[in-house]
């Protein structure tokens, strides 16, 4: 039988996408809860916006922090930490088990270290000559909460969309002074299609302004698995996101799909998380090209 691995189009990466999520979610087996987005905001008498953060909620009962900005003025006066606490609050009212944040080593470490946050994984030269840290709390667990000696009463609101997207657009440009991004997100995509022209296996991936990569989705039609497409497609990946800048790989894999890897050359862990999807470990791994 004769294959062909050609560039993709948008409903070809929503396709491949799809059925690696199909695939992820037979093994993990998410909850039927819609996924959902809160953003949380402080604000002076006028409007204006001091803080803010946004907390994304998934199927599989985790919860994701991001975007925690507060203006320069209103910092270490408890405003960040009154914020965290309201989306861990939300979280654990929606049913979530664990919070998963991700920062720089010019950003909040310290402060997500105090809040009880655990290190699981640590990325080098992502930007160049920088750390890139993934921390997590577990919310289903008794843990001791940082207090403040002194800490301001602040009123949180419900923010809307376009208050994301001025806390996304002041932490963007902020990262932008400590480490400019090198180019705009390169989104790298290849599919294998039968005689037929029928999909039956893909990638979708990228290169990030900061030379790091991404694997948002592989997938081979089990048909054909156990058959070297799958480290065909990992192999096209790699040459062009090395093509594109990046020299290391950094894949997120788990207990039931490492063993791909480790045979690919993924040898390096440099983090797990336990019971992440539940009953499950992710590995964090990379691989230098």
């Amino acid at each position: 039988m004769i294959f062909e691995m050609i560039p993709c189009s948008e409903d070809d990466r929503e396709f491949i996408e799809e059925q690696t999520n199909n695939a992820f979610n037979a093994i993990a087996q998410p909850e039927e809860v819609a996924e959902e987005e809160f953003v949380y905001i402080v604000t002076d008498d006028s409007g204006n916006l001091l803080g803010g953060c946004i907390l994304s909620v998934d199927d599989l009962r985790t919860a994701s922090i991001y975007d925690l900005w507060v203006e320069k003025a209103f910092r270490r006066q408890g405003m960040a930490s009154a914020l965290i606490r309201e989306a861990e609050r939300e979280a654990r009212e929606c049913g979530c088990y664990l919070a998963m944040v991700g920062t720089f080593d010019w950003q909040a470490k310290t402060f997500y270290d105090k809040h009880g946050y655990m290190l699981n994984d640590t990325m080098t030269d992502v930007p160049k000559g920088h750390e890139h840290y993934m921390l997590t709390k577990r919310l289903d667990r008794t843990t001791e909460e940082y207090i403040l000696a002194n800490t301001g009463e602040y009123e949180i609101r419900r923010g809307a969309e376009k208050d994301a997207e001025i806390l996304s657009g002041k932490l963007r440009g902020y990262d932008s002074t400590i480490a400019p991004r090198e180019h705009e997100y390169i989104l790298l995509s290849r599919k294998i299609v039968d005689e037929n022209g029928r999909i039956i296996a893909g990638f979708v991936g990228g290169v990030d302004g900061w030379n790091g990569t991404d694997i948002d989705a592989i997938w081979v039609e089990e048909m054909y698995r156990n058959q070297g497409i799958g480290s065909q497609l990992l192999a096209e990946l790699e040459r062009e996101v090395k093509e594109n800048g990046a020299d290391v790989m950094f894949i997120e894999a788990f207990d039931w799909n490492v063993g791909f890897f480790k045979k690919n050359g993924y040898e390096r862990i440099t983090g797990m998380l336990d019971d992440y999807p539940k009953g499950h470990v992710m590995y964090c791994m990379q691989k230098s090209l």
